[in-house]
């Protein structure tokens, strides 16, 4: 089932994006010249005393280098942006290896939580994160939220797992280095925190313990950059975006109703492409109802919070992405009240499931070369991104086929085995 949902989400090439070049061209610089600051010519950068640096949080980057390494071995690592528009192996390998490696785990964390709340039902949680979720076609791309939702869980599951010091100052450095990779995940390792002071009383100081690398690496990387431990690269935005970052904290304001209606139900809102989420939602009640209550409130609140944050950000869908991206983080703990749903209500949550396999999967193929991506809710004919096998030789059409029976197949082996 894992096999088939990497066959399903992770071969889709879309387009370079700004969020591409900044952190690839830091990567770069990183690994040739043991150098911080990026191209002045990039549009997502931040300027501090007349030098650029990535806009980004740094952890992606740092992540990709070993990708990079690999890649100059190989005689296929390129320049800033001098990948080919149709599909590269060069963007698509570095993806796969920072991105798509960490959204794996977060699906077999996915699946293994999933089965201990309600035996059974862990292979069909895993293959619906992993298929019919946001988190699909986030997966394929240089965007930090599969990654951060990837430690942020396994920091959640480490917290769930005993009281061994060990396993909490692991939860501690996951958590941790999820901030690393993007700053609005500070809100889920404070979750975190609350939890693991709820569960493990005073051993929460081990939580802390594990908390302490990433936070210094962090401290570090800013205070080369941006003189300061504490002044993160949002403060120094530098970009068409600049005045309205600069509005509310870091561009994020009041959550407003018609902010909540476009991160929901816009058109790249995560119920339109997503239904199956609406399931997981009433499955986090469920989930209290079965006696998991403090799981129940961290896994709702950090969903709850994610949405309200988002629909207060001025850019709700981040750019360029297939849906509210920014969700991407808090998706493994909303996928958490599938596995309640499931055992209350499984023909209709799989049907759901069933709907959202094949909207995501059309989205997830779509968004990177779509032109009326803001303006209507369905893609043109033509709208088809190259994958994998587009590199291979194979039609646009045949490789989009090839994902979404990928996709379904993972459902119906996940199907199969909670049967069993």
């Amino acid at each position: 089932m894992l096999a088939l949902v990497a066959l399903a989400a992770l071969p889709p090439i879309s387009l370079t994006g700004p969020q591409d070049l900044t952190r690839y061209d830091l990567t770069r610089n990183l690994a040739l010249h043991g150098s911080i600051e990026v191209s002045p010519r990039l549009f997502d950068r931040s300027v501090y005393h007349g030098r650029s640096y990535s806009d980004k949080a740094p952890g992606m980057s740092f992540l990709a280098v070993p990708a990079f390494e690999l890649e100059r071995a190989l005689g296929i690592a390129r320049r800033t942006g001098e990948w080919k528009p149709e599909g590269d192996w060069s963007l698509w390998l570095m993806r796969l290896l920072t991105s798509g490696v960490l959204f794996l785990g977060a699906v077999f964390v996915v699946g293994r939580l999933g089965e201990a709340i309600v035996p059974g039902t862990g292979a069909v949680t895993a293959a619906l994160f992993g298929t019919a979720t946001l988190a699909a076609p986030l997966g394929p791309t240089f965007f930090a939220h599969d990654a951060t939702g990837a430690l942020s869980i396994a920091g959640f599951a480490l917290l769930c797992d005993g009281r061994a010091r060990a396993r909490l100052v692991a939860a501690g450095l996951c958590a941790g280095t999820a901030v690393l990779f993007d700053y609005q995940s500070g809100l889920i390792a404070l979750a975190l925190f609350a939890y693991a002071a709820w569960r493990h009383r005073r051993a929460v100081v081990w939580y802390l313990v594990g908390c302490v690398p990433p936070a210094f690496a962090l401290g570090a990387y800013d205070w080369a950059a941006f003189g300061s431990p504490f002044h993160l690269s949002y403060r120094y935005v530098a970009n068409a975006y600049t005045e309205s970052q600069r509005g509310g904290f870091f561009g994020i304001g009041v959550p407003t109703r018609g902010g909540i209606e476009e991160v929901l139900f816009g058109s790249r809102g995560l119920l339109v492409w997503s239904p199956v989420c609406a399931a997981a939602a009433l499955g986090i009640v469920l989930l209290w109802r079965r006696g998991f209550r403090a799981e129940a409130l961290v896994s709702g609140a950090i969903a709850a919070i994610f949405v309200l944050v988002d629909a207060g950000y001025f850019l709700p869908y981040g750019g360029g992405a297939p849906g509210p991206r920014f969700l991407g983080e808090a998706l493994p703990f909303l996928a958490l009240g599938l596995p309640a749903a499931l055992a209350r209500f499984r023909l209709p949550v799989l049907a759901l499931g069933l709907i959202s396999i094949v909207t995501l999967t059309v989205q997830g193929l779509s968004w990177g070369v779509r032109r009326t991506l803001d303006t209507a809710y369905l893609p043109g004919k033509n709208d088809v991104m190259a994958t994998v096998w587009f590199l291979l030789g194979a039609h646009r059409d045949l490789g989009a086929a090839l994902v979404l029976a990928c996709a379904l197949a993972s459902f119906g082996v996940a199907i199969a085995g909670s049967r069993r």
